[in-house]
């Protein structure tokens, strides 16, 4: 019988592209390109926030350098977090990406240096620096150093999964209510989104399904809050994100009432109304929109604190063994961010009503993020206390 070496075997395409990436050429281009990712998101998220919190902050170009050296800076900072880089690297690489910017500040004041010109020479400082200094202080995760805490634990609970199957199956059934909803009007055009909203024929059970959605994205949070309880995180929390899941699946039928039954009715009502009775009627449908609003804030604020006590229980299993504390890191801070972007929504639709925005969408795509991430808790459930390695305590190499 024929057989083959290793030597052979590990000349497969899998195994020489795993030996590039473990070189030091290949460490480096990962961990670029892992934070150049980074960058760009916190770039992105962050910006939609200062957008919904304070138009117009970037109106300058120092300030617009400032912000956008922030929110990099942030974006870096929280992944190399996740990725378990030591805290003197992260503000090492913090300093690294702020630098360019507050030296082209000076030339800029003494109006030697355009408005342009500083944020393109500020990036063009910032990404080669980044390069430089990766190249001189390579570091790798502290994750790539620690063991497979994940391999070989018996699974001792299906929670997780159960968790992320009902969060991301809520968050489908949401898209595909808010694609089926009318929206070709802008929402706070209230006699034009009125008329369309009267000629609407599936308002009701549209209505229906984002019910639907939101109280299986409910039930999601609340068996996440159980699969937290079993690797440990105290009873206290679990109960409060509970209470806010509670009070969540509350409001938002209270919202959908307001909004499927109650505005529907009245937007029907001044549609066949007679011309002198339009106006009274249009009144009143105002009014039932105005309360949509209310409703609709305290529910989005809601769903945001539950998030975040959610991601809090996470935070505190960031611990974990290499594997599983990225994963549960990555959940934690993106349903963290996701949180704060709901309960920023809500506070701008409180104040400003139904304003075209990505911030529900950005929230939606960092919560699926979190639900992903739920499932690493099962293979936690298995590990003794004594197994679980505790924060800042060394690994040892498997």
């Amino acid at each position: 019988m024929t057989t083959y070496s290793t030597s052979y075997a590990d000349r497969t395409p899998r195994a020489l592209a795993r030996r590039l990436l473990h070189t030091r050429l290949g460490r480096f281009l990962t961990a670029y390109l892992e934070m150049t990712l980074a960058i760009v998101v916190g770039m992105g998220v962050l910006g939609i926030v200062w957008d919904a919190a304070w138009p117009g902050l970037t109106g300058r170009p120092d300030v617009m350098a400032l912000t956008m050296a922030f929110d990099m800076t942030v974006g870096m900072a929280a992944w190399m977090w996740v990725r378990r880089h030591a805290r003197r690297h992260i503000a090492e690489m913090s300093a690294v990406m702020v630098l360019p910017f507050l030296v082209l500040l000076v030339p800029y004041w003494l109006g030697v240096l355009p408005g342009e010109h500083l944020l393109t020479w500020g990036h063009v400082g910032m990404f080669a620096l980044m390069a430089a200094y990766l190249a001189w202080r390579p570091h790798t995760p502290g994750g790539a150093t620690s063991a497979r805490s994940g391999d070989g634990v018996p699974r001792g609970s299906r929670t997780g999964r159960l968790s992320a199957v009902l969060l991301v199956t809520g968050a489908v059934l949401a898209v595909v209510g808010g694609i089926l909803h009318p929206h070709e009007e802008p929402p706070n055009s209230h006699e034009a989104v009125f008329a369309e909203y009267a000629h609407s024929a599936d308002w009701v059970w549209v209505h229906d399904l984002q019910f639907l959605s939101a109280t299986v994205v409910v039930a999601g949070l609340l068996t996440a809050g159980r699969a937290l309880q079993r690797v440990g995180v105290p009873r206290s929390l679990v109960r409060v994100g509970d209470a806010a899941a509670a009070a969540t699946v509350a409001l938002i039928a209270v919202n959908m009432a307001v909004d499927g039954v109650a505005l529907k009715r009245a937007v029907d009502a001044w549609a066949a109304a007679d011309p002198a009775d339009r106006a009274s009627r249009f009144a009143a449908a105002e009014a039932v929109r105005w309360l949509e609003w209310g409703v609709n804030s305290f529910f989005a604020i809601l769903l945001g604190i539950t998030l975040m006590t959610v991601a809090a229980g996470l935070l505190r299993q960031a611990h974990l063994g290499a594997h599983l504390g990225t994963r549960v890191r990555l959940a934690g801070v993106t349903g963290a961010l996701s949180g704060v972007l709901l309960v920023l929504n809500g506070l701008t639709v409180g104040a400003h009503g139904f304003e075209p925005t990505a911030l529900p969408l950005v929230a939606s795509g960092l919560y699926v993020v979190m639900a992903l991430g739920i499932p690493a808790l099962d293979r936690a459930v298995g590990q003794a206390p004594e197994h679980r390695p505790s924060a800042g305590q060394p690994v040892s190499v498997v």
